[in-house]
């Protein structure tokens, strides 16, 4: 039981960091942080005392489908998973991942197959494209929750306000370049809703600091493909200040062809997106300025709690803030030593 308390209270103090770190541009924002913390400390107290649902002996089976589970951002999201299956003790967990986060059919038929076949009970998903499965939760049997990236049928959505998280990381370089400073936005995918409100995020915080936006250009997510992007930027834009990045994957692309085009000297602002460990690393080696780190394993985490509730009958948030903080060379070596702890 000690264990079992301590672990949920290092989820629900990983949730108070993160939200600190990171506030909502908008009041709404803000309140939705706000329960998201009461929320946390509430499974905390419930779990820690003597009414926990495994008294009852109910037993729970749910599935969870992630964009992809070849990924070390989701790695982060499944030890939340599978903490919280271990400190509730009495649900079962399916997870499932497409092989890549553009394999959208085969995304797409994993959530048919677990709706259509009733072997769990609810169901959380992280879409690689909304409207799809969207259609899917609109006429499902079971409650299907949104993790990461939120869809209108979702019962809740569990994850980053990636547009208040991206306007954070936009303010930290709009003020590192300051007013006049030329800018490039190298977004994922094109039309992919997660990467479209870090796009207008950043957008946002840059328009207000005054800066230029020069261009926003499309990776797919790909560190390689960011290498060319980021090449075709600096011939076409050699007095660029800084470019921002809706993935760490693609801020690692662009610091390469920086270093390849011997521009390093040259002192280009680079943010990164999500606080994966190799961001982390780059930003205390000073190969790219910051990254915005959301807390995938909270994700996790809050995913199975929600879901219990869900089954138990219990309302829950339309929107579960899991947090998010602005890693720069301040913070960095501490922050990653508590990544390497999650999945240790």
């Amino acid at each position: 039981m000690k264990k079992k308390y301590l672990s949920i209270l290092l989820a629900g103090a990983m949730t108070v960091t993160m939200l600190a770190g990171c506030g909502s541009s908008s009041s709404s924002g803000s309140a939705s942080s706000s329960k998201a913390s009461a929320s946390v400390a509430s499974t905390a107290g419930e779990s820690a005392g003597a009414s926990s649902s495994s008294d009852n002996g109910e037993s729970y089976h749910v599935g969870v489908v992630l964009k992809t589970t070849s990924s070390e951002y989701w790695k982060y999201v499944m030890a939340g998973i599978d903490q919280a299956q271990k400190d509730l003790g009495n649900i079962t967990v399916d997870v499932k991942g497409a092989t890549s986060d553009t394999a959208f059919d085969e995304q797409q038929n994993m959530v048919e197959t677990v709706v259509a076949s009733d072997s769990v009970q609810a169901l959380a998903v992280a879409p690689l494209q909304s409207s799809a499965i969207n259609t899917i939760a609109q006429s499902s049997k079971i409650p299907i929750i949104a993790v990461d990236t939120n869809f209108d049928a979702a019962k809740t959505f569990i994850g980053t306000a990636h547009e208040d998280a991206a306007y954070q990381g936009g303010k930290y370089v709009a003020d590192k370049i300051g007013k006049g400073g030329k800018v490039v936005i190298l977004a994922n995918i094109q039309g992919e809703a997660t990467s479209e409100a870090r796009v207008s995020g950043y957008r946002k915080a840059l328009e207000e600091g005054g800066c230029n936006i020069l261009a926003t250009q499309y990776t797919d997510g790909v560190g390689d493909k960011a290498v060319t992007v980021t090449d075709g930027v600096l011939q076409t834009y050699p007095d660029v200040d800084a470019i921002v990045c809706c993935a760490d994957d693609v801020a690692l692309g662009a610091a390469r062809a920086i270093k390849s085009a011997g521009k390093e000297k040259d002192g280009i602002v680079v943010c990164g997106f999500d606080g994966i460990s190799s961001g982390v690393q780059a930003v205390i080696d000073g190969t790219i300025t910051c990254t915005v780190a959301q807390d995938p394993y909270n994700m996790g985490y809050q995913a199975v709690v929600t879901l219990e509730d869900i089954l138990k009958g219990k309302q829950v948030d339309s929107f579960i803030d899991t947090g998010c903080n602005v890693i720069t060379s301040d913070n960095a070596k501490e922050y990653l030593d508590k990544l390497n702890g999650m999945i240790s």
